[in-house]
């Protein structure tokens, strides 16, 4: 099986606001919407692409329920995107720091529950996935 690509899909009540979010706080850029409202998305940042539905029930049962699916996005140069992150209002949960998995990683709650778990090899632990 050869596998190419992996793309997350995360669900909104509102596409628009989520891609305006994605943009604006995120550094992401929109690739591509499908309906009027948008009711499909996929936006880009480098190589991290991320779909986005409209899908209210599911976003409002993760709500109800308290979960947060998490989404990890490998970077590079983890200080400059947090601190430009920081700088456009991002939900910073977990400040940047080395985990004991060996990778420098901060996590960012993005307005429709998902946690991004964003992450960068640590040069000093060069197992680390990524």
């Amino acid at each position: 099986m050869n596998y190419s690509l992996a793309v997350p899909v995360i669900s909104t009540a509102d596409v628009a606001a989520t891609l305006a979010y994605w943009e604006r706080t995120l550094g992401f850029e929109h690739q591509w919407s499908w309906g009027d409202p948008p009711v499909y998305a996929g936006i880009k940042a480098g190589g991290a692409m991320i779909y986005v539905t409209h899908d209210p029930e599911f976003t409002a049962a993760l709500a109800e329920r308290q979960l947060a699916p998490d989404i990890f996005l490998w970077v590079s140069n983890i200080d400059e995107v947090y601190a430009v992150r920081r700088a456009h209002g991002a939900e910073i949960l977990e400040d940047l720091k080395v985990r004991p998995w060996g990778v420098r990683q901060y996590v960012v709650r993005e307005p429709n529950g998902y946690h991004l778990k964003i992450a960068e090899s640590d040069p000093e632990n060069e197992s680390a996935a990524g």
